[in-house]
């Protein structure tokens, strides 16, 4: 069917309204669009690698913690280990020599006639330097006089019986005070009062004797 003029200028004019009102609704789409969003760049590759470098430290220092707490204490002897300084190096005990005095006899003794009293003195050899020193003041009978040695047990028993012993100490017969300070190494040995040679008399001697010595004391 053909158109008339009149149509076809109405189509047109009808087709120029839909295009217009087709580009309208374009540019207001466009302006109610959001802005595009712009891309975040990325952090510098230097700061990964910072990140990576703490990592590894703290990891180093975790490992660390560990192996120190389960390894042994190299202080303690238990684990065979040697005391060392602050500082690393070998730990050095210091020593001194400390003085130490042991009473033998203090006081007054009764020597029976024709007997004997006598004091074992026994020495170690972590006693060092060691020496009876002491004296003695006898009194009774006619003489006021005793006899007294220092002597190994067997040399003792050779002096006591009135024979010829060797000895570290002994009076020149019978006296009424003496003193001595002898030095003597480790064994065993007996200070000796004798009052042998008297028939009816006891004495009552006073004797004052100690042993000293040192021992050594780490600290």
């Amino acid at each position: 069917m053909e158109l008339t003029p009149e149509r076809k200028q109405q189509i047109e004019e009808e087709e120029r309204q839909r295009l217009a009102e087709e580009q309208y609704r374009a540019q207001v789409r466009a302006g109610l669009s959001p802005a595009p969003s712009q891309t975040v760049p990325a952090a510098p590759e230097r700061r990964k690698s910072r990140v990576g470098l703490l990592l590894v430290i703290l990891a180093v220092a975790v490992i660390g913690a560990v192996i120190m707490m389960f390894r042994p204490n190299r202080y303690n002897p238990a684990f065979g280990g040697s005391p060392q300084s602050s500082s690393g190096s070998p730990y050095s005990p210091s020593v001194r020599n400390v003085p130490v005095t042991q009473t033998i006899a203090s006081g007054q003794v009764t020597v029976k006639a024709r007997g004997y009293v006598q004091y074992p003195i026994q020495i170690t050899p972590e006693m060092r330097g060691a020496r009876v020193v002491g004296h003695f003041n006898a009194s009774g009978g006619s003489g006021n006089d005793v006899g007294a040695v220092i002597a190994n047990e067997d040399e003792f028993a050779n002096w006591i019986n009135g024979h010829e012993a060797r000895v570290f100490y002994t009076t020149r017969g019978k006296e009424t005070n003496g003193s001595f300070d002898v030095r003597l190494g480790p064994g065993t040995y007996i200070l000796g009062i004798s009052n042998r040679f008297a028939l009816l008399s006891d004495k009552y001697v006073f004797l004052e004797v100690d042993l000293k010595y040192s021992k050594l004391e780490t600290y």
